[in-house]
């Protein structure tokens, strides 16, 4: 398992919506926004959907490290919650 660290920037609740072109509903999505460095030192902001922000809401400016798994589309490599089993 991977884990990723940085200072939390936003630990928020993306409201839901209707997509205007095929009338999909796409629910509200708890999202963190943290803050870290890439391999050139960089600073990458990553947003990263949760399954609950209510543990991070009084973290914010603090340095956290959470669980991911790793993807990479085409060359980014992108991170997905990934709880602790």
């Amino acid at each position: 398992m991977l884990t990723l660290t940085g200072i939390l920037r936003a630990a928020t609740v993306l409201p839901g919506r209707t997509n205007g072109k095929t009338g999909e509903i796409i629910k509200a999505r708890p999202v963190l926004q943290i803050e870290g460095l890439d391999n050139r030192g960089l600073v990458q902001l990553v947003t990263l959907t949760v399954p609950d922000v209510s543990a991070f809401m009084e973290k914010t400016g603090q340095t956290i490290s959470v669980p991911v798994r790793a993807w990479a589309p085409g060359v980014t490599v992108g991170f997905t919650y990934e709880a602790d089993h």
